[in-house]
């Protein structure tokens, strides 16, 4: 994922990942400010129909463990 551009100095980009039928999203990671970030092996299973959202949130990341902030993207994940 590419995280170009400024984001407030109080605040950062988190990842989310929701997988059809799961009830709550997983935080995948912050993006950092610069350059590109690279979700771990074995974080989470990409399938087809997966939720996607990045979230602008407190620095730090969530306080709750779920999105907070406004939702900066958001889209499904396609069969290639």
């Amino acid at each position: 994922v590419n995280a170009p551009g400024p984001v407030p100095s109080d605040r950062v980009r988190q990842l989310w990942a929701l997988a059809p039928g799961a009830t709550a999203p997983v935080s995948l990671g912050l993006l950092p400010p610069e350059g590109r970030f690279t979700v771990a092996p074995g974080t989470i299973r990409p399938e087809p129909g997966m939720l996607i959202e990045i979230t602008l949130e407190p620095a730090g990341g969530s306080p709750t463990g779920r999105p907070t902030g406004p939702i900066l993207f958001i889209g499904r994940l396609a069969p290639a």
